[in-house]
C-alpha cells in the first residue's frame, strides 16, 4: 500500500523518528522543506504521517502552512508524531484542526520526548532518550498504523492540561521576545516575527566560510556573501545552522549561548535533500 512519511527537522531529533518510522512502514520520506513553493498538494497515499518538532508550543510555520495546502484527505488514515523537549503544546490540537477543515481527519497522535536543542537541561540524558523512542514506542506506532488504530498516544496527559491553561499567558510573552529580538514592528503576527528572528544571528571571527549553514538550512535562508552568511529573513528558528556550524562561529538570539545540539546519528548530508528530492530509506 502507498505510505508517505512529511517531516519537518532542524537539529536532527524529528528526522531520527521520521527515518525510523518510514522504515517500518515501508514508507516514501518526504522533507516538508522541499514542498514549500507548491500552491496545492493531492495527497494519494492512503497512510500519510506528519513527523514535526514543537517550536514555542506550537506547530512550526512551515508545517502549518505545509499542511494548509494539503488536498484529497477523506478517507485517508492521517498520523502525526511531535517531538518536543518539553510537552506536544498546541500543536497536535493545531494539526488536527487544520486537517479537520481540508476534509481529513488526524486519527492518531504521538508525543515523542527527544533531547532539547535550544538550551542545556542538566537533568537530561539524551542517550536513554534515543533507547527509549526505538525499543519502547517506534514498534507501538508501526503495529498502530498496520491495524489502523485511533487514538492520542505517548501524551503527558497533566503536562499537557496544564500547558493548555498557561499557553494563553506565555503566547503574548513569546510575541514580546520575538519582537525585542527582531526589532519588528507590533502589528506582525506570530508567524511573521518568528521568520524576522533571523536578524539575532550574527558570526564570530572563527567563521571560515565553510558554507556548512547554508547548506543544512532546510528553508534556504542562508546566502554567503563576500564569504559570510546573510540571513534572508525567512527563518523557522530551527537553529540548524548555528548547530551544524563546525567552528561554533554562529550568535543568536534563540539558543542559549554555549550550548551546542544535534542528533549524533544526522549528518550534514541528511540536511542537505533539496526542494524535489525524496529521501530514500
Amino acid at each position: 500500500m502507498n505510505r508517505v512519511i512529511y517531516y519537518f527537522s532542524g537539529t536532527g531529533n524529528t528526522l531520527f523518528v521520521a527515518r525510523d518510522i518510514a522504515e517500518g512502514l515501508g514508507a516514501s520520506l518526504i522533507p516538508i522543506a522541499s514542498l514549500v513553493d507548491a500552491s496545492d498538494m493531492s495527497v494519494d497515499s492512503e497512510v500519510v504521517g506528519i513527523v514535526h518538532p514543537v517550536y514555542y508550543g506550537e506547530l512550526p510555520v512551515i508545517v502549518r502552512e505545509f499542511t494548509e495546502k494539503l488536498n484529497n484527505l477523506e478517507g485517508k488514515y492521517i498520523f502525526a508524531v511531535c517531538t518536543f523537549g518539553g510537552s506536544a503544546g498546541d500543536s497536535l490540537r493545531s494539526l488536527r484542526k487544520i486537517i479537520r477543515s481540508r476534509g481529513g481527519e488526524l486519527s492518531a497522535t504521538y508525543g515523542v520526548h527527544m533531547p532539547q536543542n535550544a538550551f542545556y537541561k542538566f537533568w537530561e540524558k539524551h542517550e536513554p532518550l534515543y533507547r527509549n523512542w526505538r525499543k519502547k514506542k517506534l514498534n507501538i506506532v508501526i503495529s498502530n498504523v498496520e491495524a489502523r488504530k485511533t487514538g492520542d498516544f505517548f501524551t503527558n496527559i497533566v503536562f499537557d492540561i496544564i500547558f493548555k491553561g498557561i499557553q494563553a499567558y506565555v503566547r503574548p510573552k513569546y510575541k514580546q521576545s520575538f519582537i525585542k529580538l527582531s526589532g519588528a514592528s507590533p502589528d506582525l503576527s506570530v508567524e511573521e516575527l518568528i521568520r524576522l528572528n533571523d536578524t539575532s544571528f550574527s558570526v564570530t571571527g572563527e567563521c571560515t566560510g565553510c558554507g556548512t549553514c547554508a547548506k543544512v538550512c532546510p528553508v534556504k535562508n542562508i546566502v554567503l556573501v563576500e564569504g559570510k552568511p546573510t540571513w534572508q529573513h525567512r527563518c523557522e528558528n530551527c537553529i540548524a545552522c548555528y548547530n551544524f556550524c563546525p567552528e561554533k562561529a554562529i550568535r543568536n538570539g534563540i539558543a542559549s549561548e554555549g550550548y551546542f545540539y544535534r542528533h549524533p546519528d544526522i549528518t550534514v548530508r541528511d540536511m542537505m535533500i533539496r526542494p524535489g528530492e525524496v529521501e530514500k530509506t
